[in-house]
């Protein structure tokens, strides 16, 4: 059935479920989403928020990266503004702009969420909810590590009446492992929220990250004078009155490469400035709707091509029914979305799940629009040249997952999942070994993820996932390359007695096709992590060591990872 057939149907049948609906009392039924508590974060007993992103099947996450089943067209929200950089080539994460003691909740969309969340959400979303101050006090801690590693945090709060404000600094240093692998981090943010009336309320927030790293280059191919610098300041207005919801945004943030052994000197500089509104509303028939419309302007500069300005806007519509006495709920949506610079796209979506007191059963299907970075299409280098015809990626995903709780000491979770994807968006390589990104071929993604959690005895926990990926370049025959078939993690805390927790994560991550015509391969490997927390009143210390057995092995990207680090710290709550 093509997908235009299917949305078609699934679209009659809605709306004849929405003419015979009956009014629900029930809050969410189905669960199409991964949350993840500030109390939950805690228990992780994890450093940082990419180590969090690990601890979820079908998620992986580098420093300044993330995929969902395969797929890295995944946004980040913090609190309604986008934290993917402009400025990379891929999407990539600025992790580094998020405290991990400032998250109130995190929630993980896989493979959903393109109505209500609009372009690169191929592979999912991921919504960043902070803090607002609820006492007066803070937190402030530190580490140090072999390889230079230096850290130190502040975390402040505090609330007088209808006001509250928070603020976190940030500092972190590394030598690295091996030559020209070193980096510097500085993170500045701060909110303030204001409750009018009960209402009515405002908050503003803002941060600043600035960053200076060597860029190693690969094990065989190293480049000793490749440097990075990158910089990025943002500002979040968000509104609230009644059910109605406002988010105003601008973003700023550059990166500047060079490398003096190839005569490389490169910029790219984006800004960006938008308007969202979301708000419920009341249609004949269809009763309570879910909605929201928005506009983005931005603008890339650099040294090597002449200034770029896009513009985008969207209008959406969500329904989710719920009937009092049925296990079944559903949501139906559609986004337009208007651009300057590609063509307009109508993306639709669907679930429908089935809950139960111990099993939940969920299918999604949505339509997906992939954008290209601007560096893809601007940013020109001695290996990469421009391409400003690059056109959107256009993508269909498909899930099917199982929740089963039979009792507390068990609970399992299983996804199988879909994805086709059309022009999308590849860099070729030319004779010359120079190239450029063009959109090529049709690519298939498909799975399945499960996991399970098993706590014999209120002291042990152990949690064993795994994650079986097949992607296919349908038009070459050819596996894509930094796409693992097997990953298989298992995660087990011990808490011996109170107070103290002993964290053991092992990682087996299989054999990848490093090169797009898959003539060579990077091995297969398992890494071992160990973490080690005691509390004594406000103060935790902590010890962790990452590749304990010392392993030699590659990421699937074909870089060299560090051999056994190590870093002891502690954080004082007050």
């Amino acid at each position: 059935m093509s997908p235009r057939r299917f949305f078609m149907i699934a679209v009659a049948a809605v709306i004849a479920l929405l003419l015979h609906q009956q009014p629900s009392s029930a809050a969410d039924k189905q669960k199409f989403r991964t949350i993840i508590t500030a109390e939950e974060i805690r228990a992780m007993n994890v450093m940082k928020i990419s180590d969090l992103m690990n601890r979820i099947p079908g998620v992986k996450a580098g420093e300044t990266s993330v995929s969902i089943r395969g797929s890295s067209n995944v946004k980040v929200l913090l609190d309604g503004r986008s934290i993917n950089d402009p400025t990379s080539r891929s999407g990539a994460v600025k992790w580094s702009m998020i405290s991990l003691d400032t998250i109130k909740k995190i929630e993980v969309y896989k493979g959903s969420g393109s109505t209500s969340y609009g372009d690169n959400t191929g592979g999912g979303v991921i919504i960043i909810t902070t803090k607002s101050a609820d006492r007066l006090g803070g937190t402030a801690g530190g580490y140090f590590g072999n390889n230079g590693q230096r850290s130190a945090t502040l975390n402040l709060q505090g609330r007088k009446n209808s006001m509250s404000a928070t603020f976190s600094a940030g500092h972190e240093t590394y030598d690295g492992f091996t030559v020209n692998d070193d980096k510097t981090r500085n993170r500045l943010s701060g909110r303030v929220d204001y409750r009018f009336t009960p209402r009515f309320s405002l908050f503003l927030s803002g941060e600043y990250n600035d960053e200076k790293k060597g860029l190693r280059g690969y094990p065989e191919r190293r480049t000793p004078n490749s440097r990075k610098e990158f910089d990025a300041s943002s500002f979040l207005l968000g509104q609230k009155y009644g059910a109605v919801t406002g988010r105003t945004w601008y973003s700023s943030s550059k990166t500047v490469t060079t490398d003096p052994d190839r005569s490389l000197y490169a910029s790219l500089e984006v800004l960006k400035a938008g308007q969202k509104i979301n708000a419920p509303f009341v249609l004949p028939w269809f009763g309570e709707i879910n909605g929201g419309t928005g506009y983005e302007w931005q603008r890339a500069s650099g040294i090597n091509f002449s200034t770029a300005r896009e513009e985008r806007a969207w209008v959406f519509a969500e329904k989710k029914l719920e009937w009092t006495e049925s296990p079944w709920s559903c949501l139906l949506g559609i986004r337009a979305n208007y651009y300057s610079k590609f063509h307009n796209t109508l993306n639709p979506e669907l679930r429908v799940g089935y809950a139960r007191k111990n099993y939940d059963l969920a299918f999604t299907a949505n339509r997906s629009s992939n954008l290209p970075t601007f560096r893809q299409r601007y940013y020109e280098s001695s290996v990469t040249k421009p391409n400003p015809a690059l056109q959107m990626e256009k993508a269909m995903n498909y899930a099917f997952s199982l929740s089963a709780r039979p009792d507390s000491v068990f609970s399992f979770d299983a996804s199988v999942f879909h994805r086709n994807i059309r022009d999308r968006i590849t860099y070729v390589r030319k004779p010359d070994n120079t190239g450029r990104y063009e959109n090529f071929g049709k690519v298939t993604y498909q799975g399945v993820e499960t996991s399970l959690k098993w706590t014999p005895s209120s002291w042990v926990d152990i949690v064993p996932s795994y994650t079986y990926l097949h992607a296919l370049n349908e038009e070459t025959g050819y596996w894509l390359p930094a796409k693992p078939f097997h990953t298989i993690l298992t995660d087990i805390v011990i808490r011996p007695f109170r107070d103290f927790s002993l964290r053991v994560l092992v990682k087996y991550t299989g054999q990848v096709y490093v090169r797009s015509d898959n003539s060579e391969t990077i091995p297969a490997y398992t890494v071992v992590d160990v973490r080690a927390d005691y509390q004594y009143g406000p103060v935790r210390f902590y010890i962790d060591i990452d590749n304990l057995l010392d392993e030699e092995y590659l990421y699937v990207d074909g870089y060299d990872a560090p051999p056994r680090e190590w870093f002891i710290g502690m954080n004082y709550n007050f």
